[in-house]
């Protein structure tokens, strides 16, 4: 990433069940002030229920596209689909000066740290307890087989041995979700007022 960028990039990663979702609930009131950058994917959309905002989809040629002309600034394939970041998802408001946040998986985290200095990105980890813990509020919010919720502790294992790595951890265990909310709104809302206002 260039010099010339004068913005700043925060990455949310956040493993399943860890309460993401009231992460972002509790900046409301800053979005206006932050460029949510897209996640493109080859996925189909779904019929019936209402897709992710932040995604964008293409047609597997499209992002195939995309890979062969290095326009992504990271990409990955699961269960058969393309999910990835095209450059300019970060480039363009980073370089005007703007606050970009995106939700990044493992993966993608270590790409993007390679790519741009640690001055200029923020790595906020969720941290909500043990694999039982999440395991349980997983299983709370729909049903899930044996096979896929191997799959995600597979993930989570992954995910939290790279903690420590994290610049800021936000600890959403049982019972704190208040307190993690305001940890979460105070560390982003710093940032906001140093960079984009």
């Amino acid at each position: 990433m260039s010099a010339t960028h004068t913005g700043h990039l925060i990455l949310l990663m956040a493993p399943s069940g860890s309460g993401k979702k009231k992460m972002l609930e509790s900046i409301e009131h800053l979005t206006d002030h932050i460029y949510f950058a897209k996640t493109y994917t080859s996925r189909a959309p779904r019929t019936g229920t209402e897709e992710n905002p932040k995604y964008h989809f293409v047609s597997r040629d499209e992002f195939e596209t995309l890979i062969e002309t290095d326009a992504l600034i990271e990409w990955a394939e699961f269960s058969g689909n393309y999910y990835g970041t095209p450059k300019a998802e970060f480039t363009e408001p980073l370089v005007k000066g703007r606050v970009v946040m995106k939700e990044m998986e493992l993966q993608g985290v270590q790409q993007i740290r390679q790519l741009i200095s640690p001055e200029q990105c923020t790595v906020i980890y969720v941290d909500a307890g043990s694999w039982e813990d999440l395991k349980g509020r997983i299983l709370a919010r729909a049903p899930m087989d044996a096979e896929h919720l191997a799959m995600r502790k597979e993930r989570y294992d992954e995910e939290s041995k790279f903690m420590p790595e994290a610049d800021v951890v936000i600890e959403n265990h049982n019972g704190k979700l208040e307190a993690a909310q305001e940890h979460f709104s105070r560390v982003v809302e710093d940032i906001v007022n140093e960079y984009s206002r």
